[in-house]
């Protein structure tokens, strides 16, 4: 009887089917979140790279604008000092007389006209087919020192914008340049004394002036803080 019961409770079990496991789904799925994590790294790394190559670029656009705004400059100071060696009536620039404060420093003398303006060059004084596209200025007046005069100049890059009010910078890019240049008639020389004039006074000029000056020595330097 034990038997028969044993073999009747065991055919009327229910046969439950055995789990089945794909082989590698587990592999699967880790290689799917390394896969991902990769591309995020991927992504971010590029768009660096890319922040980077802009940065860069800007870099260099702003130091090549930077560059010609000084060349520009450095043509305007030339100019000037050129205009030191010419007689008053040949001169495209003229001389101003000392003052106090400087003209270099009233922002008037730089943005509007009047006899005490800033040159601005022309396609003459440039002498180039292709003139800038802001010409440079430059300001020459003399010292209360004698013989002594300074010559100011400003270079623009050439997507310099101004404003209009103030005459500041407010795009592209403006170098400032001074040059303090000791000149006379020709006669004269640099602690040189003159007849009735006590050791180391500054000799007078035969032409108190009105004739061309001699650039006899100069020093230059940039205006880091400009007067606006």
């Amino acid at each position: 009887m034990s038997e028969l019961r044993f073999s009747a409770s065991r055919a009327s079990a229910p046969r439950v089917a055995p789990a089945f496991t794909r082989p590698g789904a587990a592999a699967h799925g880790f290689s799917l979140i390394i896969a991902m994590l990769m591309l995020a790294v991927i992504g971010l790394a590029s768009a660096a790279i890319m922040r980077n190559a802009t940065s860069g670029d800007q870099v260099a656009t702003n130091n090549r604008l930077q560059t010609q705004a000084n060349q520009s400059a450095q043509f305007a100071l030339r100019f000037c000092e050129a205009q030191l060696g010419q007689a008053p009536a040949a001169r495209g620039a003229t001389l101003l007389d000392a003052a106090t404060p400087a003209a270099w420093t009233a922002q008037r003398n730089w943005t509007a006209s009047g006899s005490r303006a800033a040159h601005t060059l022309s396609v003459t004084d440039i002498g180039s087919s292709v003139p800038p596209r802001v010409p440079p200025q430059c300001l020459m007046e003399a010292t209360a020192l004698p013989h002594v005069y300074t010559i100011t100049a400003r270079g623009f890059s050439p997507d310099f914008r101004a404003d209009d009010r103030t005459g500041a910078t407010r795009s592209g890019a403006a170098v400032w340049l001074q040059a303090t240049v000791y000149a006379d008639d020709g006669d004269a020389a640099p602690g040189a004394g003159g007849s009735g004039q006590g050791d180391g006074a500054a000799p007078a000029s035969s032409c108190a002036g009105g004739c061309a000056l001699r650039v006899r020595q100069r020093v230059w330097q940039q205006l880091l803080t400009p007067p606006f």
